[in-house]
């Protein structure tokens, strides 16, 4: 089978010859490709080459775009800094104390640089790899995105005054989701990954109120564009889960804090796959080849003909090879 036939075939329940292997790589394609993190975040050809690489040897069974949480914050018009290894952060949140939304730009993806490079992407892995394996676009979710914009302390507190601003700046940031996920689709992604680890700090109650319906909105809008979601939000989303049941995500990523078991059975005969979910940064990454096997073969064994296997979230690029490779031999049925 190929990476695409096996996913499809493992979303729809039906018998794969291996467990589709889902692991989140960045750094580690920087690595491969040869380059510094900051020339991965910025150079699409660097991205792509570095997703094949590791796609051909760590067994990954889809190839992606994602790299940093800045693309939508520097079209958006904020002031990108780009360490040499590692992840781009804003140098000054655009959004202040006034909570001024005006300068805000409302951008066309393919018109900024950031945007338009992981476009390129999303189209140049679709030449690469035909329908040998699954395109893996991506955005920031409504509220990572509002964190990337104001801060993440800043947000948190506004979110527990309930200012006023908020429902106008998740209707700015939403509208330019919509144009940058289908754009990523138009290019050729199967995917469009929606990371939003913001969610996981604030609980169901401040989840319901400000995030659950745009997340719910993006996810349809990408569903009528002909494309699968994966939702990435890192932490421990135990309290957030019976919420997540009421969105129709293809793929729900568990980070290692959130009970495996748990989550599978609640989602058991849903629509959505769960993929997870060991500790990136346990056996993975400092344990023995042994302990990496105990622990994939517990998420095997606790898992059902839907379930994926991968690290709760991004596997370290100190991670030995041969943890990577026991992991991913694993997975043969």
């Amino acid at each position: 089978m190929t990476s695409l036939e096996r996913l499809n075939a493992r979303l729809a329940g039906k018998p794969v010859d291996k467990i589709p292997n889902m692991n989140i790589f960045m750094a580690i394609i920087a690595r491969e490709a040869g380059v510094s993190y900051s020339e991965y975040a910025q150079d699409y050809r660097k991205l792509v080459e570095g997703n094949l690489a590791c796609a051909e040897k760590y067994g990954l069974d889809s190839v992606g775009v994602i790299s940093d949480p800045m693309r939508e914050t520097a079209a958006f018009g904020a002031n990108i800094v780009f360490p040499e290894n590692a992840v781009p952060y804003a140098k000054v949140p655009l959004i202040d104390d006034d909570f001024d939304l005006s300068h805000l730009l409302r951008f066309d993806p393919l018109d900024s640089p950031r945007t338009l490079d992981r476009i390129k992407a999303c189209e140049l892995l679709r030449q690469k790899v035909g329908k040998d394996y699954p395109v893996i676009g991506w955005i920031e979710g409504c509220l990572a995105e509002a964190a990337d914009l104001r801060g993440v302390n800043e947000l948190l507190i506004d979110l527990a005054e309930e200012e006023e601003y908020l429902p106008r700046l998740f209707e700015i940031i939403f509208a330019q989701q919509k144009r940058f996920a289908k754009a990523q689709i138009d290019a050729g992604a199967d995917f469009i990954g929606v990371g939003n680890a913001v969610a996981s700090l604030i609980g169901p109650k401040l989840y319901e109120e400000y995030g659950l319906a745009w997340d719910k909105a993006i996810i349809d809008y990408i569903h009528q564009q002909g494309a699968r979601v994966k939702l990435h939000i890192c932490g421990d989303i135990t309290s957030l889960l019976e919420l997540l049941k009421q969105m129709d995500v293809d793929i729900l990523d568990i980070d290692w804090m959130v009970d495996f078991r748990h989550a599978i059975e609640l989602f058991k005969g849903s629509a959505t796959a769960v993929s997870g979910n060991f500790n990136p940064a346990g056996a993975i990454l400092r344990g023995s080849v042994q302990e990496v096997e105990e622990e994939v073969r517990y998420c095997i064994e606790a898992g059902t003909e839907t379930t994926l296997i991968a690290g709760g979230c991004e596997i370290p690029a100190a991670a030995p090879d041969e943890n990577l490779l026991t992991m991913d031999r694993l997975l043969y049925c």
